[in-house]
């Protein structure tokens, strides 16, 4: 598991085309791709719950284009990929956020990472461990029969601290309701989690979204079950943004009588640290039997791929070898 490292939040890596041109004229008539954070209590008093809202519609069509991922592949990782948003938020200082499913199913799991900027910015990036999915997982009545028995493991990274981890058992399959038995049962968090996208009858993710409710210690029980009833006027994510609604107006419609009122605001989007002098300098720091193999067989150009974008870069011998005297090695590999 590669977590991104503190200082790595400048976004590099290859942004492929949509090449929709159907797609792209509705993104342009939506509102933006963004997170907004919120707070629910009593007008005057105290504040019992916070909430997320990320309205992501853009950056799953991203995730698609990087990925070359079909419906049911956009599905799947674009919900693992609006969840590991929400946790990211969640943290206090800049960091990141891993969720990653490993099953016995068809599907085999897969990976997302939320990723804090300094700047408060969230990110997030992901992959599917088999891509396409295999007819079998395309059949599947349900997302436990996707995934199959496995285990749904969150590792936080924040700040200077070491990277902390727990994992569940996997029982629905469907990410947001693993995860907010995660945090019962974890973290013990009262915690609603919900997640959603949306597809024409053509196939295209014309809405995405997701929302995080979680009590805060000593929330009044009953102002929690009020709340939650508020839950059932929740419309389908995926839909609402499709339809053009913006994340200030379904926080007013549904938890208006909560109290609820922004608190702040932050940007979201497929991103991923990676870039083509990450990958060079990786490469040029690998062990000296490995680089000698690879100055020796090549094949040249050199090609790399990011797992969790898809970005791929190219190299040349020569550019190769002069990342080699920069790292200290010669070109046979020696330091």
């Amino acid at each position: 598991m590669t977590l991104a490292p503190p200082c790595a939040y400048i976004p590099l890596m290859v942004r492929k085309a949509l090449n929709d041109p159907p797609l792209e004229a509705h993104l342009a008539t939506l509102s933006p791709d963004g997170v907004t954070f919120f707070s629910m209590g009593p007008r005057n008093g105290q504040i019992e719950m916070r909430g997320l809202l990320i309205h992501g519609t853009r950056a799953i069509s991203q995730m698609r284009a990087n990925h070359s991922l079909g419906p049911i592949e956009t599905m799947t990782l674009g919900k693992g990929l609006l969840c590991s948003g929400l946790m990211a938020a969640l943290l206090k200082d800049p960091g990141s956020i891993m969720l990653r499913i490993d099953g016995s199913g068809p599907a085999e799991g897969m990976s997302a990472e939320g990723i804090k900027a300094p700047s408060g910015r969230i990110s997030a990036r992901g992959r599917l461990f088999r891509n396409p999915l295999p007819q079998e997982a395309l059949e599947a009545a349900s997302p436990i029969d996707l995934f199959g028995p496995g285990v749904l493991t969150v590792t936080r990274m924040e700040g200077t601290s070491h990277p902390f981890s727990g994992s569940i058992p996997l029982r629905s399959g469907n990410i947001s309701k693993d995860l907010t038995r995660y945090f019962f049962e974890s973290e013990q968090t009262r915690t609603a989690i919900d997640s959603g996208i949306y597809f024409t009858e053509q196939g295209r993710a014309f809405g995405a979204g997701a929302l995080l409710l979680q009590a805060l210690p000593g929330a009044d029980d009953d102002f929690l079950a009020a709340a939650e009833s508020l839950l059932s006027h929740l419309p389908p994510l995926g839909l609402w943004f499709a339809q053009g609604g913006t994340r200030d107006n379904l926080i007013a419609a549904v938890f208006g009588e909560a109290g609820a009122r922004r608190t702040a605001e932050a940007g979201f989007s497929f991103d991923c640290p990676c870039s083509r002098e990450r990958f060079l300098g990786h490469m040029a720091g690998l062990d000296k039997a490995v680089v000698a193999d690879i100055l020796q067989k090549g094949p040249w150009p050199l090609e790399t791929e990011c797992h969790y974008c898809s970005s791929i870069y190219s190299y040349q011998k020569a550019e190769f070898e002069k990342a080699l005297l920069a790292q200290g090695q010669d070109g046979s590999g020696q330091r």
